[in-house]
């Protein structure tokens, strides 16, 4: 009797290519998931020492009728920059300026800032660059 097809030798070597191309790519994508996640714990860890780093005292709050502001200081480690700001928890466009009037961009450390709106309201609530969030009473 004459057997046709392919040998069990050469089927064999096939399977056995076939499960390690399946291995190999089942490797890389385990490897490229575990780089990520790890990259994921470093950033989380490090925007968490950055928030802990952020330490606002507030001066006063005051609601003027056309509008609302805070004077803080940034008694943190670094210069503040903020996200958005928000009065009774609506984003509101804001000017930043230091006691003197000059115009800043970012809460400079141990040096007193107003930040003010348009919008009236009983509460201010600033959101940094790494998340944090603070609300101050306004008066």
């Amino acid at each position: 009797m004459q057997r046709r097809g392919i040998s069990e030798i050469y089927s064999t070597i096939m399977m056995f290519t076939v499960a390690l191309a399946i291995a190999g790519v089942v490797m890389v994508s385990s490897s490229n998931q575990f780089n990520n996640q790890q990259q994921s714990a470093y950033q989380m860890l490090d925007s968490s020492q950055k928030r802990m780093s952020e330490s606002i005292s507030f001066v006063t709050g005051r609601d003027t009728g056309t509008g609302s502001e805070v004077e803080l200081v940034n008694f943190g480690l670094a210069n503040i920059n903020l996200d958005r700001v928000m009065v009774d928890a609506v984003q509101k466009s804001y000017t930043m300026a230091f006691v003197n009037g000059t115009q800043t961009q970012f809460l400079p450390v141990k040096e007193p800032v107003i930040i003010s709106t348009g919008t009236s309201g009983s509460k201010m609530q600033i959101v940094t660059t790494y998340g944090s969030i603070f609300e101050f009473p306004l008066q």
